[in-house]
């Protein structure tokens, strides 16, 4: 028992120090290197500058949008449940963590490696108090018999290990919020940078070669030419004082001084160079749609549409974003108890969506007049505080109370716009009422 214990607690120790999948089976002789050579995890595939603001951007596009515990109101409305324990959680997942920050991990976790992990934290009474993110690469999922699943962490750091001493060495799924990405078994989602890897690794080679060519200055800016036989001792001290003198980045744009009736030949860009860098080019947009991410968002300009910015940003939301919200909500309400409180978790997208101000401000005229709307939804939507009076709806009769009927023959009625006679409800304005003839009168 203790030969089989020794070995579990050697075997715990070897996990831990390994920080991806990729090198766990390194040690065994098998590594699912890419064909460039390289490496793909997480850390490596951050080094990519297009996998890096894909993942950046996206996982603060979500963390950015406020999220909050509803209850739905009879009247078809919601309001935030304030002192609901989730919604507590929610706001401030634990103790060292923003909602941002929280929600920004587990969305880049999700990104790259189609699952984010949190152990949820409980008290004595069994009331939720915290959620504690974890690394992906350090989770693995257990099948148990009856279909029971149960999620063992590898606890590598002290902090780790007290966050979760209350939780047994086989976490139950009741205690793990898993958001998964598409996965082909239902129970763990695929990894992007894994299906991605030639891909990310073809990016990163090029740019390391970039950076090997920036650094040793080796693209010939032109080529030294004599009529005159040079000795091997001469072109040995022509080769080192050139390198040293006017190779690397520290001596660009140094202007030489020849000898030996050498003569510079400058060398303009090669077929070569420019293929090397329309390939660059197509690797970023190659990721790019890896990752659902426009060419705006990135800083590449999409000249195929005549979409404004705004509708490219609103596009982004629908069909990018919104994928990632929905992967969201459900899973906390269904793993945080709230589907059956008839509660339900929502992201607030409205900030996201702001047009200009003068957009807003036409569709705000047309929500009032249209009577589904009130004024001070207005303001609040823009940040202002409430009016007295401003929480009922409006009709476009001189903008009046929803309901509202002048009185007939009322002094506070509108008159007729063409005539200034009386019109319904109202007296006009007695000014301007034509004299209206007494056909009783005597005619001659």
């Amino acid at each position: 028992m203790a030969a089989k214990s020794g070995l579990r607690t050697r075997l715990a120790k070897w996990l831990i120090g390994k920080s991806s999948p990729e090198e766990w089976f390194a040690e065994f002789g098998y590594s699912n290197a890419s064909a460039t050579g390289l490496v793909v995890n997480q850390i490596t595939a951050m080094q990519a500058s297009v996998v890096m603001a894909c993942v950046s951007i996206r996982a603060e596009d979500v963390a950015k949008l406020p999220l909050h515990v509803y209850r739905r109101l009879p009247n078809g409305g919601k309001e935030i449940v304030a002192d609901h324990p989730v919604e507590r959680v929610l706001q401030r997942p634990n103790a060292w963590q923003t909602r941002f920050e929280f929600v920004e991990q587990m969305q880049s976790a999700r990104l790259l490696r189609g699952n984010a992990y949190a152990a949820k934290i409980r008290n004595a009474r069994g009331v939720l108090t915290g959620l504690v993110p974890i690394n992906p690469d350090l989770v693995w999922l257990y099948e148990a018999p009856g279909g029971y699943l149960f999620y063992q962490v590898g606890r590598n750091t002290p902090h780790l290990m007290a966050e979760l001493e209350s939780l047994p060495l086989m976490i139950p799924a009741d205690d793990m919020l898993h958001i998964r990405w598409m996965s082909t078994n239902g129970l763990i989602g695929l990894s992007p940078i894994s299906l991605a890897r030639e891909s990310i690794a073809l990016s990163l080679s090029q740019q390391q070669q970039a950076a090997q060519l920036a650094r040793n200055g080796s693209r010939p800016g032109g080529t030294l030419a004599t009529d005159k036989k040079l000795s091997p001792e001469v072109l040995d001290r022509l080769k080192t004082s050139w390198q040293e003198n006017y190779g690397g980045l520290a001596n660009t744009g140094k202007t030489p001084i020849l000898e030996e009736g050498l003569k510079f030949s400058a060398i303009g860009m090669t077929s070569v160079d420019a293929e090397f860098l329309a390939s660059r080019r197509f690797q970023v947009e190659e990721i790019a749609r890896i990752y659902r991410m426009p060419g705006h968002k990135l800083g590449l300009v999409d000249r195929s549409t005549n979409a404004t910015m705004e509708q490219a940003d609103q596009d982004y939301m629908n069909n990018v974003v919104s994928g990632d919200l929905e992967r969201w909500e459900p899973k906390l309400n269904d793993e945080l108890g709230l589907t059956d409180e008839g509660l339900f978790t929502e992201f607030d997208v409205s900030r996201a969506l702001r047009a200009s101000i003068q957009v807003r401000y036409n569709a705000y005229r047309t929500g009032i007049i249209g009577t589904f709307i009130t004024p001070n939804e207005v303001r609040a939507a823009e940040g202002l505080p409430a009016i007295e009076g401003g929480d009922v709806l409006l009709q476009p009769t001189n903008m009046a109370e929803l309901g509202f009927t002048p009185t007939a023959g009322g002094q506070n009625g509108p008159g007729s716009d063409l005539t200034g006679a009386p019109g319904a409800g109202g007296d006009g304005d007695p000014a301007s009422v034509p004299a209206i003839p007494d056909d009783s009168a005597p005619s001659g």
